[in-house]
């Protein structure tokens, strides 16, 4: 009988983030020793990782201040995070259990930033984004940053893309999203965060076959719909399940999706405390969840569809 294949968490971040410190709010840090120490603890063998969002490039102090994202001048996104996390990684993970995913802004000095990929190249598995802390619309992807989008082609490299449902987020939109990866049909994209449970944009990634999608933080999006937070699709939009029941909820998408749900804990944003929102969680408690699941869904979600996009089928 051949042995169980490992079980991955698809959504970590790895790093420090002063402008949200600067700001008061939590997470603002985490290192490779913390994520690996969650693992071990909790069963998960192996994950991808990226550096936190608001890099060094950008001013902490504006960010604090109000709220504004300001390139800092002669600086580029990522221009010395994406490096850092691999040198860390390099350290501290000698049995390489962590895969890194470069971080970029889709619309800031994109030549330089797929220039800084390029050498970095054979090193990372991956690409990542988060626009809407970024202030930085995803569907520029489609046109003056397609060049991140086509070196992620170029290299057969997989995107995962932050996801918004929120009206007055104009950067992350869930349908935007779909529309970039629908540009794009040879890149394999994973959707964050459920789609926010938007019964519609699930339907669609289920439609859409070189798209994945996943449930980071599953746990504060679960509370959150229970609180028709506008953070999660509203009442009429939701996947229709029981938000008091976390695995029900994962079982249920995970029947829309089939092999396309894989699952991510978001560490150590499983916890997100920021100017209106205050909701801390464990990784333990969100593995706990993916535990709880029929082993079938929880082999299919944290082994064989996490495979499947990141090219190791």
């Amino acid at each position: 009988m051949a042995p169980p294949r490992p079980l991955y968490d698809c959504h970590t971040h790895v790093g420090i983030d002063t402008g949200f410190y600067f700001r008061g709010w939590w997470p603002y840090g985490a290192t490779v020793q913390d994520l690996l120490g969650h693992m071990g603890s909790n069963g998960i063998e192996r994950a991808v990782c990226f550096p936190f969002v608001l890099a060094s490039a950008f001013d902490p102090e504006a960010f604090a201040r109000e709220g504004r994202v300001r390139l800092q001048p002669g600086r580029v996104p990522y221009d010395r995070e994406n490096l850092l996390l691999l040198q860390e990684c390099e350290r501290l993970d000698p049995d390489r259990r962590l895969s890194v995913f470069a971080m970029f802004d889709p619309a800031r000095r994109v030549e330089e930033q797929v220039a800084a990929l390029e050498r970095i190249s054979g090193r990372i598995a991956g690409l990542k984004a988060q626009t809407t802390v970024l202030q930085s619309p995803i569907l520029t992807l489609v046109d003056g940053g397609r060049g991140l989008l086509e070196f992620a082609e170029r290299q057969d490299l997989p995107v995962l893309l932050h996801t918004s449902i929120n009206p007055q987020d104009q950067w992350a939109q869930a349908s935007d999203c779909l529309q970039v990866a629908r540009a794009f049909p040879k890149v394999r994209f994973c959707l964050a965060h459920s789609l926010r449970f938007d019964a519609e944009s699930l339907q669609g990634a289920a439609e859409t076959p070189n798209v994945w999608v996943d449930c980071s933080a599953h746990l504060v999006h679960a509370r959150l719909a229970r609180e028709n937070h506008p953070a999660v699709a509203p009442p009429g939009r939701r996947v229709e399940a029981d938000f008091a029941d976390p695995p029900l909820v994962l079982r249920k998408i995970h029947a829309l999706l089939g092999g396309r749900y894989v699952w991510g804990s978001d560490n150590p944003f499983m916890s997100w405390c920021d100017d209106t929102i205050g909701a801390v969680y464990s990784y333990r408690e969100e593995a706990e969840v993916l535990h709880a699941l029929p082993a079938e869904v929880k082999e299919d979600m944290a082994s064989t569809a996490t495979r499947a996009w990141l090219g190791k089928e």
